[in-house]
This record gives C-alpha cells, sequence and structure tokens, in this order.
C-alpha cells in the first residue's frame, strides 16, 4: 500500500507541476520524431531551465513594481496596473501552473486538428503567446468556478481554436509586408493589428510609403528594448517619485530609505528592465525547444501548412515604420493615461493602465509595419496613434471583464482580452455545462465553415 501511494503521489506532483508538464511536451514531440537521446536530453533539460528562469525574473519583477505601486496608492489613493505578458505570467504561473499546462498541451493538439481538417491551414509557432492565451483561459475559467477538467477541455479547445483562426485575420497585410504567402503572424495582439490596418485603409495614403523618409541615425539606440525600457521605467520612477515627495512627504521619505530619489528610480528603472530580460530569456530557451518539437509534428502530418511566427519577422521589412509606429503608440498611450486620470470617479472610468514602453514598442512597430502597406506614412502615424490609446483600452476591459489582474499586472494583447472576455462573460452566463458545449461549437466552427466553402480558395490560396 505504502508503494502504491507513494507512486501515486509522484504521478499527481509529476503532473501538476507546470515546469516539468511543459517539459514532457517537449520530449513527447522529440520522441516522435525519433530524435537521439541528447536532443531529448538538451530540449527537456533546457525546458526545465528555462521555466526556473522565468520564476526568477517575477521575483525581480514583483520586487520593480511594488515600490511604484505603493507610491501611486498614496498619491491618487487607487494603484495602476502594468500590462507586461512576461510579467503577469510569470506571477501567474506559480498559482495556475497546472491548468495552463494542461491547456497548452490540449491547445497544441487542436491546432493541428484544425489545420488538417479545415481551411486554416495556420500553425501557431510563437510559443510564449499560447502561453499567454492559455494562462488567460485558465484564470478567467477557473474563476469561474469551472472544475479542473473542464478548465483544461475549455480551454484547450479555445485557445487552440484562437491559434488556428486569428493570423488569418491579418494574413493578407502580412503577405504585402513580407512580399510571399508562406508566413503568418502569430500573436496575441493580432486584433490591435488588424484594427490598425483598417484604419490606415480609411485615414492613410499608399503613395506616400513611410520607407521612403529618411530617418536619423541617432534614434537607433531606441530600438535596443532594453535600453529603452530602462530609460522609460527610469522616467516613471522619477515623475511618481517627485509627485510622491510633494503630496506624500512621509511615504517618500519611507520608500527611498535614505537613498536619493533620483538614484533610487535609475535603480529600480533598471531593476524593471532586468526582471524582463531575465523573463524573456527563460521564455526563449522554452521556445527553441518547444518550437521545433511542435513544427516537426505538424509536418509530418499536415501539407501546405503555413507558419504563423513572432511579429519581429516583419521589421526588416519596414525598418522606419517600426520606430515611427512605435514612437507615435508611446505618444498616445501617455496621452491615454491622463485621459484615464480624467475619467477617474465618472460612469467611463475604467481600472487604471500605467502606459508601458514595453507594449508601445511591440504593438506600435507592429501596427507601423501593417499600417504602412495599406496606408502609407500617414496610415502608420494616425492608426499607431489610436493604437496608443487602444492598447490602455484593452488591458482595462480584460481586468473589468475578463478578471485577469495578478499582483498589479495583466496581459497587454487584445486577443487575451477577448479571449478573457468571451470566457467570463459567456460561461458566467451560461454556466459550465453550455460553456463546454460552446466551447466544442467554437471548435467545430472552422471545420463547418470549410465544408460549406469547399468551392472557394483557402485562406492562404486567396492571400
Amino acid at each position: 500500500m505504502f508503494v502504491i501511494e507513494a507512486i501515486l503521489g509522484f504521478i499527481v506532483q509529476f503532473i501538476s507541476n507546470p515546469t516539468i508538464l511543459i517539459a514532457l511536451i517537449v520530449l513527447i514531440g522529440l520522441l516522435i520524431q525519433k530524435k537521439k537521446w541528447n536532443d531529448l536530453l538538451r530540449g527537456t533539460v533546457k525546458t526545465i531551465v528555462g521555466f526556473t528562469l522565468i520564476s526568477c525574473g517575477s521575483t525581480i519583477v514583483i520586487g520593480a513594481v511594488t515600490p511604484m505601486s505603493d507610491m501611486m496608492q498614496g498619491i491618487f489613493g487607487f494603484t495602476g496596473t502594468l500590462p507586461v505578458n512576461e510579467s503577469c505570467f510569470a506571477v501567474a504561473s506559480a498559482q495556475f501552473g497546472t491548468a495552463l499546462s494542461g491547456i497548452m498541451a490540449i491547445a497544441l493538439v487542436v491546432n493541428l486538428v484544425l489545420a488538417r481538417f479545415s481551411k486554416f491551414k495556420f500553425i501557431y509557432l510563437t510559443g510564449h503567446e499560447i502561453m499567454w492565451i492559455s494562462t488567460v483561459c485558465a484564470i478567467s475559467l477557473g474563476a469561474l468556478g469551472f472544475p479542473i477538467w473542464q478548465v483544461l477541455i475549455c480551454g484547450g479547445l479555445i485557445t487552440g481554436t484562437y491559434m488556428a483562426v486569428f493570423p488569418a485575420l491579418i494574413y493578407k497585410s502580412v503577405c504585402k509586408v513580407t512580399g510571399v504567402k508562406d508566413l503568418a503572424v502569430g500573436h496575441s495582439g493580432i486584433v490591435y493589428y488588424w484594427i490598425g490596418g483598417l484604419i490606415a485603409k480609411v485615414t492613410g495614403n499608399k503613395d506616400k510609403d513611410a520607407e521612403k523618409i529618411n530617418m536619423s541615425k541617432s534614434l537607433n539606440v531606441l530600438r535596443d528594448l532594453t535600453i529603452s525600457l530602462s530609460l522609460a521605467m527610469t522616467l516613471v520612477y522619477i515623475l511618481i517619485s517627485v509627485l510622491c515627495m510633494v503630496q506624500q512627504p512621509e511615504l517618500a521619505a519611507a520608500t527611498f530609505g535614505g537613498t536619493n530619489f533620483i538614484i533610487f528610480s535609475i535603480t529600480y528603472g533598471v531593476q524593471f528592465a532586468v526582471s524582463i530580460y531575465v523573463i524573456q530569456s527563460g521564455v526563449r530557451m522554452i521556445v527553441a525547444e518547444l518550437v521545433p518539437a511542435f513544427k516537426g509534428v505538424a509536418e509530418k502530418f499536415i501539407k501546405n501548412a503555413v507558419p504563423a511566427l513572432d511579429i519581429p519577422i516583419l521589421y526588416p521589412y519596414q525598418p522606419n515604420s517600426v520606430l515611427i509606429g512605435f514612437l507615435c503608440a508611446a505618444i498616445g498611450g501617455v496621452l491615454a493615461f491622463f485621459l484615464q486620470l480624467a475619467l477617474a470617479g465618472t460612469a467611463l472610468e475604467l481600472p487604471l493602465i500605467l502606459p508601458s514602453l514595453f507594449t508601445a514598442f511591440f504593438y506600435g512597430a507592429t501596427v507601423g509595419c501593417v499600417a504602412n502597406k495599406e496606408g502609407g506614412l500617414r496610415g502608420v502615424i494616425i492608426s499607431s496613434l489610436l493604437t496608443g490609446f487602444i492598447i490602455a483600452l484593452f488591458p482595462a476591459l480584460l481586468i473589468k471583464f475578463g478578471g485577469v489582474n495578478v499582483e498589479g499586472t495583466t496581459f497587454g494583447g487584445a486577443d487575451a482580452t477577448v479571449v478573457g472576455m468571451f470566457n467570463t462573460q459567456i460561461g458566467g452566463t451560461i454556466g459550465s455545462t453550455g460553456f463546454l458545449a460552446v466551447s466544442v461549437l467554437v471548435f467545430l466552427a472552422p471545420i463547418i465553415y470549410s465544408v460549406l466553402t469547399k468551392n472557394k480558395p483557402g485562406f492562404t490560396e486567396e492571400a
């Protein structure tokens, strides 16, 4: 009996450990491809090390944002939320690790099935973005009180369908940027890029290409995210510190602990950048092993599959648009912050979202790439500025209607908001049994659509 209980206990702990579970997914993928033992060992161990790096980064990021949150609480009477995907995942993985790992495993299979049996031939290979959506499902469905088995099934079906379908929204625009049809984008900001492209079409002028203007080389330093993030967070810390010294001098003195406020701001601003660097290193290490394992399986079973990759694949094609989109989105984010402050206490009040160069860089830069092909320079400027506002709106909606707010941070992607709100609003209305049925219908919808339109070309054929 003792031996049986020990074995069962080991199995339960093995499955409930998210680090081990993700490593197991990688191991299975490599085994299916019949890789050598040294490849199996490297992939499994590096996945475990990557997850450990993420855990360490989460500890650093909490320490980096806590003083700012405390000062803002004292100044404004409320605490703002910083929407950084890596931070939110790193913190949430400790509490929802088992659920998000199981959801992710199911979602990978669902994506393959839909790519095989529907016109949505996109294989979502941006592993860390799958983690974000899986985590949103784990948090939002768990908050509804669904049993764990249902959280896994519903979350897996929703996430996997998302992975197959959403890249189609901007596939045509991506083809215009890259000039080829064999690449798609898999990223949790797809809704931002889709909206940005529509705005650029309406407001822009294709004839005036942003790539034909001369940009100052001195601005290239801002393309280094670690540098721009360190500078931005230091400036934000200085601003909050000055306000705190004026309005709450005792709180400021206690927070600084005898350190000059400028040195304090530099220390914590850089510490935040370090935390993101550590987390990204862990994510890259996991993805470097997960993506080849997943891609190898896909290539064996699915013909004509189109990989959906991370957004940096677009940047070399549109360098000017990347920089313009980033700067305009950053300006829009700051304006949105002050607008939210002005609306505090009114019927339009939403959770306060702190402006972040981290989100402005990735979402704004990518909107710039898409918008230039749809509306030229004017389209880039207008759509990126509006994106700055939108990237403050969507995380606020995710907190208010999706229930995703972990230790003062949340996910910044619009896709996470769409998925989170869908889960809570639909699931909270129809209950667990009804939502299980809806999840199955969501999964079947792409297949049914493909059957009904079998005489029409597929998404990848008509782009």
